[in-house]
């Protein structure tokens, strides 16, 4: 009869001081999640859609690299609109002739002018020697001195200018003119100021500049009720 197969156990060794049998684990219940950890969700979707995730990436660095530049070229672009009319020098007055007459006991011509500073802030101040002349067909006939003033921005003032003449004699035609004082002879002549002035803008320091001003004009007579026809003048900084 032939021996019985021997049967070999592929059961491990039991360990001593355990027993085979069921055992029951407790876990806290703070520590059981019902859904993933906040931290994990995320990591789950990134992987689970990684495109979106690139993209806010891609957006979130964009932000953070062109911000600083706009800013920063926003601020140029402020700076370039405001500074330089801060900056830059006062603009010359602007003259224009309201009165124009002609006194033949004294040979005075006597010329009222209205001064405009236009400049938005700063002043500027007339200061010596300022002087103007009366010339007829570049014949110079009669100079004054210029009074001193002081202008503020924007505002305007009347300036009278008594004008002698240099000689006894005037060029013969504007003699003739003289003597037909009742006739309507119009007549065109130039007044030429040369004005020295301090000049002061909001943010621009006291500066030394001088003012060339030339006011052609014409009058319907040189006798009584004269009045000026039309004018131009300009002015230049120097």
């Amino acid at each position: 009869m032939a021996e019985p197969e021997r049967i070999h156990s592929n059961l491990l060794p039991v360990h001593p001081g355990f027993s085979p049998g069921t055992y029951v684990i407790q876990i806290p219940k703070d520590q059981i999640y019902r859904i993933p950890p906040p931290e994990n969700a995320f990591i789950v979707e990134c992987h689970r859609n990684p495109s979106v995730s690139t993209s806010k990436r891609r957006r979130s660095c964009c932000f953070r690299i062109f911000l600083p530049i706009f800013i920063v070229l926003l601020f140029i672009l402020i700076l370039a609109l405001v500074l330089p009319p801060l900056l830059t020098p006062p603009k010359p007055p602007v003259f224009k002739l309201t009165k124009f007459r002609f006194t033949p006991s004294t040979r005075d011509f006597h010329i009222v002018l209205n001064i405009l500073n236009p400049n938005p802030s700063g002043f500027i101040e007339l200061k010596s020697p300022s002087h103007a002349s009366l010339s007829f067909r570049k014949h110079k006939v009669a100079v004054a001195k210029f009074p001193l003033i002081q202008q503020e921005h924007g505002s305007q003032r009347h300036v009278a200018l008594a004008l002698h003449t240099k000689s006894s004699s005037f060029p013969k035609e504007l003699e003739r003119r003289i003597k037909n004082n009742k006739s309507k002879l119009k007549t065109s002549m130039s007044l030429m100021m040369d004005l020295p002035a301090h000049t002061k803008g909001r943010l621009s320091t006291r500066r030394n500049v001088k003012f060339v001003v030339v006011c052609s004009f014409t009058v319907n007579t040189l006798g009584k009720n004269s009045h000026i026809l039309s004018q131009d003048c300009q002015s230049e900084r120097q």
